[in-house]
């Protein structure tokens, strides 16, 4: 028998995608090389019955190269499809952009984590005015790129769109965001959760937008339990009461219709003696 040694792969040039014509330019996905394929004997039985060993070898390097040549096809059209979504989100078609806002994490898979928290990202801010079938599938997505921009430690990056998103006019549109915004909630540590979302909240809570501060009435509720220090408690409990008073009647209804949750979470998190400590001081003032 005798062994072949197979010779290393010549090298491929790294695959560059045209530009698209939009903000994000040049997809250049980044491959590691590939590792040239260890010595393998192949052998088949040659139908001979006698004790003579005879074999015949199997040429390796077409076995290797078939494997290559398989595997590079699978990444070129997976190049293709993500170049071909980011196309349709400036088709103007809408089907088009509903179905690339849809094909968000493939995109961002393409571009990798930085380039999607400096391109894709912006790009996404700069198209809130878009109709809002697309706005509601591009708020559904965003809630599944955490992995896409760099893992929680980039989380509160998605935070920034989204924030737009809740302050929209059309309700299903923000309660996606919403929901998509709780989600990211829970992968940010907690320097993140108090100054990107909880501070994201306080905003909300202001704007003089109305919408806006619809969306603050349930992520108020929903934040309370996670907030650090009295401080801060006690300034959103403040923008709560505040939004209960709002002068929008659209603001006081959702207000109301959370404030059943905030008060579980209150005594949950303060315990009900919090509101008896309330009430006893107030008597001491008017004594």
């Amino acid at each position: 028998m005798t062994t072949k040694q197979a010779a290393p792969p010549p090298p491929s040039d790294m695959p560059d995608v045209t530009d698209t014509g939009t903000i994000i330019g040049t997809i250049k996905l980044q491959q590691p090389p590939l590792e040239p394929a260890s010595p393998i004997l192949v052998t088949e039985d040659n139908g001979n019955n006698n004790n003579n060993n005879d074999a015949v070898i199997m040429p390796i390097d077409n076995l290797h190269h078939a494997n290559t040549a398989a595997a590079s096809a699978v990444e070129e059209e997976d190049d293709e499809d993500a170049l071909d979504t980011i196309e349709k989100l400036r088709s103007d078609e809408l089907s088009s952009r509903v179905e690339a806002a849809r094909k968000l994490p493939s995109i961002a898979l393409a571009l990798g984590p930085e380039r999607t928290r400096d391109e894709l990202l912006p790009f996404l801010s700069d198209g809130i005015d878009d109709e809002d079938e697309v706005l509601e599938a591009i708020a559904i997505s965003l809630g599944n790129l955490v992995p896409h921009v760099g893992g929680p430690d980039f989380a509160s990056s998605l935070l920034t769109p989204l924030e737009l998103l809740l302050a929209v006019e059309e309700t299903v549109v923000r309660e996606k965001a919403a929901s998509s915004v709780l989600t990211i909630s829970q992968s940010l540590n907690e320097a993140d959760y108090t100054n990107e979302f909880v501070g994201m909240i306080g905003r909300l809570a202001q704007k003089e937008w109305f919408t806006a501060r619809i969306s603050a009435c349930a992520l108020i509720a929903h934040a309370f339990p996670n907030m650090k220090g009295a401080e801060l408690r006690r300034t959103h409990l403040e923008y709560f009461a505040n939004l209960c008073n709002d002068d929008v009647p659209m603001v006081r209804r959702i207000a109301s219709k959370n404030l059943g949750r905030l008060f579980y979470t209150v005594v949950d998190t303060l315990g009900a003696a919090v509101f008896f400590l309330g009430n006893s001081n107030n008597n001491n003032n008017n004594n």
